[in-house]
């Protein structure tokens, strides 16, 4: 297990009805179907995926094929994220390139995560929430960039990976 995740201490039988509720909201919705399809993945698969709760400075994240989704953030659309993922760690031929803080945001592996990850919002939340979703992102991941023409042109890159995927985010202000 990675250095910064930590196990929650909360038993078993109380976090596995939550990532019950999670599977059951994320593993049949249109973007993992995709997802699935693109990667050649069976959907008897999902069920075998590794996944726990944990406390990590993140809200999920990946590693070696076991998704850990954050105690104190246990939402649907992260895991839609991660299962990105796991399929790329999974089916590829050589490891995904790691993220910095620096390139997080740039990274193509990343941003197709984003991508769907917006798309699954965007379906279950609405188009403001998936908004929401990319300027918190950015707010997040670029707080201390002074660059303002660097960070637009970032959303701008995110509000495109989502409209490869049909949806429309550029008519909502932001």
């Amino acid at each position: 297990m990675p250095n910064d995740i930590v196990t929650t201490g909360i038993p078993h039988e109380k976090l596995a009805p939550e990532l019950a509720k999670i599977k059951i909201k994320v593993f049949d919705h249109p973007v993992v179907k995709d997802m699935l399809k693109k990667y050649k993945i069976e959907k008897s698969e999902l069920d075998l995926i590794p996944m726990c709760f944990a406390k990590l400075p993140v809200s999920a994240r990946t590693d070696h094929g076991i998704i850990y989704i954050n105690v104190d953030v246990p939402e649907a659309d992260r895991v839609v994220h991660e299962l990105t993922h796991y399929c790329q760690q999974t089916t590829g031929n050589k490891p995904t390139p790691g993220s910095t803080e620096d390139n997080y945001l740039d990274n193509p592996v990343e941003q197709e995560g984003f991508r769907n990850q917006t798309k699954f919002i965007a379906d279950t939340k609405g188009k403001e929430a998936a908004k929401e979703y990319i300027d918190d992102l950015l707010d997040y991941h670029t707080h201390d960039e002074k660059d303002e023409k660097k960070r637009e042109d970032r959303r701008e890159k995110l509000i495109d990976l989502a409209s490869e995927l049909g949806i429309d985010l550029s008519k909502i202000a932001g």
